[in-house]
């Protein structure tokens, strides 16, 4: 089935009850809660970005003002290109799914609880970026969001509830382990030195790059 629960396919978990409309209620709900999360995600981070305070007489050092939140722009940067790749995931994932059942629902909401706690350590991050303490906050989170989502997609192959181009696109993401085991490396990293920690996550850039150069080739 293309169209999200029109259409019944063999195998399927859904109750039979369940008329196509409703299906494609339950869907429409669950897409639009989630990309609301993610927006509203998406925009609180501009707020981890204080304005500089000017006292009288401090004319003129505006700019200079301004470059001293250098690392407010990194994690405001980081966290945005961070919940963007965690909502492209998400909607090609549901993109793929067949009908909903409440096991994904509540799977789901874990994950988006995860995703709207994520501007809370970004903001850590820009205020206390050399304190390991910040890295292991943000680490945690991020690799405790990319698990839940894994969770997310074994259940929803376990219970049926994808369609055939869902299920091809699940089989394409071989390495989703890279995204956790990355960020919980860093963690005993950062009391090393925080700055060898962020340098660390720069490997996303890069790994999945590899596994797929090294896949096809196999």
């Amino acid at each position: 089935m293309s169209d999200h629960g029109e259409v019944a396919t063999p195998g399927s978990t859904g109750s039979p009850a369940e008329t196509p409309v409703e299906r494609r209620f339950d869907y429409d709900r669950t897409v639009a809660l989630s990309d609301g999360v993610f927006a509203i995600a998406l925009t609180l981070l501009v707020l981890n970005i204080s304005a500089p305070v000017l006292g009288p007489g401090h004319e003129g050092v505006l700019g200079g003002r301004l470059l001293d939140h250098g690392q407010e722009y990194f994690s405001y940067a980081l966290g945005f290109a961070v919940i963007g790749l965690l909502w492209i995931r998400h909607h090609i994932f549901f993109r793929g799914i067949d009908h909903i059942d409440t096991g994904l629902t509540v799977i789901n909401l874990v994950y988006l609880g995860l995703v709207a706690f994520l501007p809370f350590p970004t903001r850590i991050l820009g205020l206390y970026g050399q304190e390991p303490a910040a890295v292991v906050l943000y680490a945690t989170t991020v690799a405790l969001v990319s698990v839940v989502a894994r969770i997310m997609v074994v259940h929803a192959m376990r219970a049926g509830l994808l369609s055939d181009a869902g299920r091809r696109e699940v089989r394409r993401r071989q390495h989703w382990v890279i995204v956790p085991i990355v960020f919980l490396v860093s963690i005993p990293i950062s009391f090393v030195s925080t700055s060898a920690a962020l340098y660390c996550w720069a490997l996303l850039l890069v790994l999945p790059i590899v596994f797929r150069r090294v896949a096809a080739r196999t």
